[in-house]
């Protein structure tokens, strides 16, 4: 099948495993690094990992992977089900319409972080989506934030391009961020796209942070902590 001849241009190989069965998935990881030994790319959709549902199949393409893999690979670690990566598809640039009950998120990276963290034994049930503080702001006389830890008084922003390019929405960003500091909060603010792209450096913040707050650190008031990525 790989030897050469005249006019051979491309030989596609298709091949199936069962990959939540360990024997099989060693074996056919064994036969792609055959296909390499011998010159072949091998192209595997981003789901053909032990772990991910086989109902949400992920894309091939390799910039697709480039970007999502590791967050694929986070999902598949901490355990995921078929609704969370439903999620994740939609929050990467797929239409699926929401049947979880995370209609509450205004965007698809709100909701698969909400359905992340309460699928996960340390975060399960800590947080409120879109909750409401009695902090008056911007003329109002309450505050909503993305996502409240009501016991550790963390607040948790996820913020669109437009925060970042509007000179307005930052200087909001900034007040808002200030006076959640004046009355005891912590903030942690990521970019909306890092909840796909980076979602491993988004939940170890939370949890790290979670964990420093239980421990009683720091004793001071606390500092706005922002999370941005490079």
């Amino acid at each position: 099948m790989h030897r050469l001849c005249d006019g051979k241009r491309e030989v596609r190989v298709y091949d199936y495993a069962d990959l939540n069965v360990g024997m099989l998935a060693r074996m056919f990881d064994r036969r792609c690094r055959g296909y390499e030994a011998v010159g072949y790319t091998v192209v595997l959709p981003a789901g053909a990992l032990p772990g991910w549902p086989a109902d949400v199949p992920l894309p091939a393409d390799a910039t697709w992977k480039g970007n999502y893999a590791a967050s694929v690979r986070r999902l598949v670690r901490d355990g995921v089900d078929v609704p969370l990566a439903r999620l994740f598809v939609d929050a990467a640039g797929a239409s699926i319409p929401r049947t979880d009950g995370t209609d509450g998120a205004r965007s698809a990276a709100e909701a698969l972080l909400y359905r992340r963290l309460e699928t996960l034994p340390e975060t399960k049930g800590r947080f409120r989506l879109n909750a409401h503080l009695a902090i008056p702001f911007d003329g109002r006389g309450q505050m909503e934030v993305d996502f409240l830890c009501d016991e550790s008084r963390i607040a948790v922003e996820l913020d669109g391009a437009q925060h970042l390019a509007d000179p307005d929405a930052y200087r909001r960003d900034r007040r808002k961020d200030q006076l959640l500091q004046e009355n005891g909060y912590l903030v942690l603010r990521f970019l909306a796209a890092d909840a796909v792209e980076r979602l491993d450096a988004i939940l170890d913040a939370i949890q790290r942070v979670l964990g420093k707050r239980a421990a009683g650190y720091p004793e001071a008031d606390p500092a706005v902590l922002q999370e941005r990525s490079p």
